[in-house]
C-alpha cells in the first residue's frame, strides 16, 4: 500500500509540474529571455515587448509604458536626453528609435534613424530619414545593450528555474513552436 501511496504522490507532482510549465514561463519570460545564451545583434526581450507586461522596476534608467490592450500588452520603452537635451530613443517590438529633437511636432518623421527587429529579436535593417546624428547607430546598441542588462539584472528569478526547458523550446525551428 505504500508503495501505492508514492507513485499517487510521484505523479500528482509530475502532473502539477508538467501544468505550472506555462505560467512559469509567463510570468518569468524576461529573466528566461536575458538569460539565454546571446547572439551578436540579437535582443531576445524585444520580442516579449508586444505581449508581456514590463514592470518599470526592471529598467529604472527608462521610463516604461504598458498598454493594455484586452489583456495583451504592448510595451515601449524611452529615454529622453540622451545626450542633448532633446534627443529621445524609443523601443517597440518591432523596432527602435533615435531622433534628435522630440520638440518638433513631428521627430518622428523627421531627422532620425532606427534599427528594425526581425520576429527573433535580431537587429533586420538600419533606416534614416532626413540627417539623423552621425552616432544614432552606436546610440541605439548602446541603448538595447543597457536595457537587456538592465533586465537581466533586475527581473526577478524563478521560485523553479526551468531555463533549459526555455532555452530547448526557442531552439526548435519556429514552424514546430
Amino acid at each position: 500500500m505504500e508503495k501505492k501511496a508514492v507513485w499517487i504522490t510521484l505523479i500528482v507532482l509530475c502532473v502539477l509540474f508538467v501544468i505550472q510549465i506555462p505560467f512559469n514561463f509567463h510570468h518569468n519570460a524576461y529573466y528566461y529571455a536575458t538569460h539565454t545564451q546571446q547572439q551578436k545583434n540579437r535582443y531576445p526581450f524585444v520580442t516579449l515587448l508586444d505581449s508581456n507586461y514590463l514592470p518599470a522596476s526592471y529598467v529604472p534608467d527608462y521610463n516604461v509604458e504598458n498598454d493594455d490592450k484586452r489583456g495583451s500588452y504592448i510595451v515601449t520603452i524611452n529615454k529622453r536626453e540622451i545626450e542633448t537635451n532633446f534627443d529621445i530613443i524609443e523601443v517597440s517590438d518591432t523596432d527602435i528609435f533615435f531622433s534628435k529633437d522630440y520638440r518638433d511636432k513631428n521627430y518622428y518623421l523627421n531627422n532620425n534613424a532606427s534599427f528594425s527587429f526581425t520576429e527573433h529579436g535580431t537587429i533586420n535593417g538600419y533606416y534614416k530619414i532626413g540627417k539623423p546624428p552621425k552616432n544614432a547607430k552606436q546610440e541605439m546598441t548602446h541603448a538595447l545593450e543597457q536595457i537587456q542588462s538592465e533586465i537581466k539584472q533586475n527581473s526577478e528569478k524563478p521560485l523553479i528555474n526551468i531555463q533549459w526547458l526555455w532555452n530547448l523550446w526557442f531552439r526548435l525551428p519556429s514552424q514546430y513552436r
